[in-house]
């Protein structure tokens, strides 16, 4: 078998060495059997067409491998059987990485080892953009998965609203393309609780991707809430009324990790917005100028973005605040954030307090990396919060604290169904987890549906917490199946190729007891196979 895959890719891309196989260990490998694991890694769709055939003709199993980023969280779980693999033919998609802008100066074609972040470079030197998911993730690999969930999927979609064309290999080694007609109606797919999908049917090896021009009248506003419902109301106001471009609300954690250098200063951090200035929850919107004057309205304070490069460069000093008298006396106001920033004097006094500087950040770090991380802070997109959410870093910052595991679903974006899911995750996490938190809930289709993402966090080399883990997966999702109006995620996975007008609509109703005893079978024989 060796033999054959190094006759396709050449002797230097197909191996079966241990220790190359080590690297592979904790994404698509699970340790049941390993004895029998070729890792290949192809250049063209050919090759990848020709690798298919040799397992085919061998008896063997296959899985390809984008950049491990979903795989990494998945395989210590109960889902590491379903989505990985103990023998076979692992397909590494790295070395397809070539990208092509199009002569509609509209598209790019690119191949399925092309990640988020270079093709969004690419992009921006056109001054256009792409929908981003994960700015580490291969991209293909990203909308086959999960149709890209991002902050501005109301205004630029959700799976198949992302490409023109998709390239892919089938089970038999056929090229195919969704621009052709060897394909029967593939934008739909089953729908419900009982269409689950743990591994893609096909492998992409390219796509033809949209690029969004981008305005060079664009905002962005953080507006603080105190509690969710309140945060929810304003943005399914923006949501429904096409206000901005990039839409979400944000978790005071969630917030805290992105813009802090540290996770102990995230922490501190966290402990301050939330204590003193009551920010559990941001809107966070990016827009024109008219849909600006429309938010700042509305609001009762905005964050811009001088405020938020203000905060973005002085985190340390704000998180060393813990036990100001000063943040005491700003927190007994009405409107703390007012009394520290709201008019020029008080902005400059607030800077003159805080210092704000990428000196400071450099500081926060050991002294090998202080000048490594003041050069690096001194560049304008660190505190450029369009950029930052066009490049989507923050999945690497937050895996800095600790391995997690992401829970959440598609719904009907309606307040009351919003609330219940985020009241159901938060419960399963509080029963079995130290720490838990909301991500962020974005919106889709104009404001007709909302993604919600809850997070939790579980120390990944500390086996007794493995034993919460699964627990916690199994009752968040038995809890979320009764939820009308509601589809787990789990149910979106590897359905990213499809129209969401077919993935979510209609939206099913809750299970009953006897069609979640049903579901729960299915389920157990799902990850014993």
């Amino acid at each position: 078998v060796l033999e054959e895959l190094q006759r396709i890719v050449g002797e230097q891309w197909a191996t079966n060495d241990p220790a190359i196989l080590t690297a592979y260990n904790k994404t698509i490998l699970n340790q049941k059997q390993i004895n029998h694991v070729y890792v290949v890694m192809p250049n063209t769709t050919d090759e990848v067409s020709h690798i298919i055939k040799i397992a085919n003709s061998n008896n063997l199993l296959y899985l390809p491998r984008g950049n491990g980023t979903f795989l990494s969280v998945a395989m210590q779980t109960l889902l590491a059987g379903p989505v990985g693999i103990s023998k076979g033919i692992i397909i590494d998609m790295s070395r397809m990485n070539t990208i092509t802008l199009n002569k509609d100066s509209a598209t790019a074609t690119i191949q399925a080892g092309v990640t988020a972040f270079d093709l969004q470079k690419k992009a921006t030197s056109q001054n256009k953009r792409i929908l981003v998911g994960e700015a580490e993730a291969y991209l293909c690999a990203n909308v086959l998965s999960f149709g890209i969930i991002s902050t501005w999927g109301n205004s630029y979609g959700w799976g198949a609203d992302n490409y023109i064309d998709v390239e892919l290999v089938d089970a038999e080694g056929n090229i195919l393309h969704y621009d052709g007609d060897t394909l029967i109606n593939p934008y739909a797919t089953n729908h419900g609780p009982t269409s689950i999908t743990l591994q893609p049917s096909n492998i992409v090896t390219a796509m033809t991707i949209k690029l969004h021009p981008k305005s060079t009248d664009e905002h962005a506003l953080f507006i603080p809430f105190d509690n969710l419902a309140d945060a929810v109301d304003f943005s399914l106001d923006l949501a429904k009324k096409k206000i901005g471009v990039s839409l979400a609300i944000l978790s005071s954690k969630y917030f805290s990790d992105f813009i802090c250098p540290t996770n102990k200063i995230a922490q501190c951090f966290e402990h301050i917005i939330t204590k003193y200035f009551h920010i559990n929850y941001l809107v966070d919107i990016i827009c024109n100028s008219k849909d600006k004057a429309y938010v700042e309205s509305h609001a009762d304070f905005v964050i811009d973005e001088s405020m938020m490069k203000t905060f973005v460069l002085s985190t340390p000093k704000l998180a060393s605040m813990k036990d100001s008298d000063v943040l005491k006396k700003i927190a007994q106001k009405d409107n703390p954030l007012k009394a520290l920033f709201q008019g020029r004097i008080k902005r400059k006094i607030a800077k003159m307090i805080l210092n704000p500087s990428a000196e400071q950040i450099g500081a926060a770090f050991d002294n090998d990396l202080k000048d490594f991380f003041t050069t690096l802070y001194k560049k304008s997109e660190m505190t450029d919060p369009i950029w930052l959410h066009e490049f989507r870093i923050l999945p690497s910052r937050m895996l800095r604290q600790r391995m997690f595991m992401v829970r959440g679903g598609f719904m009907m974006a309606k307040k009351d169904i919003i609330l219940e899911a985020y009241e159901t995750l938060k419960d399963v996490g509080d029963k079995y987890h130290k720490e838990h938190a909301l991500g962020f809930i974005s919106y889709l289709d104009s404001g007709k549906i909302a993604f919600l993402e809850y997070d939790y966090y579980y120390n990944h080399i500390n086996p007794e917490e493995y034993k919460n883990l699964n627990p916690s997966i199994v009752e968040s999702l038995t809890k979320e199946l009764t939820i009308d109006e509601y589809l787990p995620i789990e149910f979106s996975f590897h359905k990213g190729l499809y129209r969401k007008e077919q993935v979510f609509y209609p939206f099913p109703k809750g299970l009953s007891a006897e069609e979640l005893q049903q579901f729960g079978q299915m389920v157990q024989k799902i990850v014993e196979e």
